[in-house]
C-alpha cells in the first residue's frame, strides 16, 4: 500500500461488516494500537444507534450522544428559542462540547433514537457533522452500524478506507461483497478490503469466497483467549495485554494501513 502523506490529512476510517462479526472490537483493538504508535489527533465515532458499545470498550464516556444533541437543537426551534440558521451555524460547537476526550483521542457516539421509526434524521447529522468537523482531526475511526444502512444513504460517503469484517462464516463473507458492491455506488473511497476476525482452524472456504468474490484480504485476527475473557468480564477491550494475540495481528494491519510519511 502507498504510504499516507500527513499533508493530505485528515484520513477517514469506516469499520463495516455484518452484526456480530467484532466491529466495536477492532474498531477498539486499532484505536489502542494508532493512540500507541502514531502521534495523529484522533477521533473515535460510534456510528451504531443500536448497539452503541465503543465508549464502554475504550472507557470514554461522552457528555451528550449526537441524537440528544439533536433533540435539544429541535426542541429549542420548537419554542423559538434560537432560529433554525443559528441552529445550523452553531451544531458544531455542541458536538465538540458532547465530545469525551482523552489524551489519546475524542469520542462521540451518534446515540439511540428515544422513540421508534427509522434512523434517519441522525443519519444525517452524522453524515454533515463527519464531513464539517473531520479538517479538525488526522485521523477518524468510525464503527459503523450493522450492514449496508450508513453506505446506502451515503452517511459515510466521505470515507477514505474501509474495513469490512467478516468472521469465520460463508454469509457474513457474502454480506462483505454486498458492502463492497453499495460502496463502489454509494462512497467515494480510496481502499477498501476484507478482515476475517475470531480466526481459528482450517478457514480455506472463507478464503476461497474471499477469492472469488475478489475482495482484497486485508488481514486475519485470530480467536483471541484474552478477548474472549475481557467480554466474560465486562473489562473494557482497550485495556488489553500488549501481547494478546489479536492486539500483534491487528498491529500488523495498522503498520499496511499507516505507513505515515512526512
Amino acid at each position: 500500500m502507498k504510504k499516507i502523506n500527513l499533508k493530505k490529512m485528515p484520513l477517514i476510517i469506516a469499520v463495516v461488516g455484518k452484526g456480530g462479526v467484532g466491529k466495536t472490537v477492532l474498531t477498539t483493538l486499532l484505536a489502542k494500537i494508532i493512540s500507541q504508535s502514531h502521534n495523529l489527533k484522533m477521533l473515535l465515532i460510534d456510528a451504531d444507534p443500536t448497539h452503541p458499545h465503543l465508549s464502554n470498550m475504550v472507557k470514554l464516556i461522552p457528555e451528550k450522544t449526537l441524537e440528544e444533541v439533536r433533540l435539544q437543537a429541535v426542541e429549542k426551534t420548537l419554542k423559538k428559542e434560537i432560529s433554525t440558521k443559528l441552529i445550523a451555524k452553531n451544531i458544531d460547537f455542541e458536538v465538540y462540547n458532547a465530545m469525551a476526550e482523552s489524551k489519546d483521542y475524542c469520542l462521540f457516539s451518534i446515540g439511540r433514537p428515544e422513540g421508534p421509526g427509522c434512523f434517519c434524521p441522525s443519519n444525517t447529522l452524522l453524515k454533515r457533522v463527519i464531513e464539517s468537523i473531520s479538517k479538525d482531526f488526522d485521523l477518524i475511526l468510525i464503527d459503523c452500524e450493522a450492514g449496508l444502512e450508513q453506505i446506502n444513504r451515503m452517511v459515510i460517503e466521505s470515507v477514505d478506507i474501509i474495513l469490512i469484517v467478516t468472521d469465520v462464516s460463508l454469509r457474513s463473507v457474502e454480506t462483505a461483497n454486498s458492502i463492497r458492491n453499495s460502496a463502489k455506488k454509494f462512497t467515494n473511497y480510496k481502499k477498501i478490503g476484507v478482515i476475517v476476525n475470531r480466526v481459528k482452524g482450517d478457514i480455506g472456504l472463507i478464503l476461497k469466497k474471499v477469492e472469488e468474490f475478489k475482495l482484497t484480504l486485508i488481514g486475519q485476527i485470530p480467536e483471541d483467549p484474552n478477548i474472549v475473557q475481557y467480554e466474560l468480564e465486562g473489562k473494557p477491550i482497550i485495556d488489553l495485554p500488549e501481547k494478546s494475540i489479536s492486539l500483534l495481528e491487528a498491529k500488523k494491519i495498522v503498520n499496511d494501513l499507516l505507513e505515515i510519511e512526512d
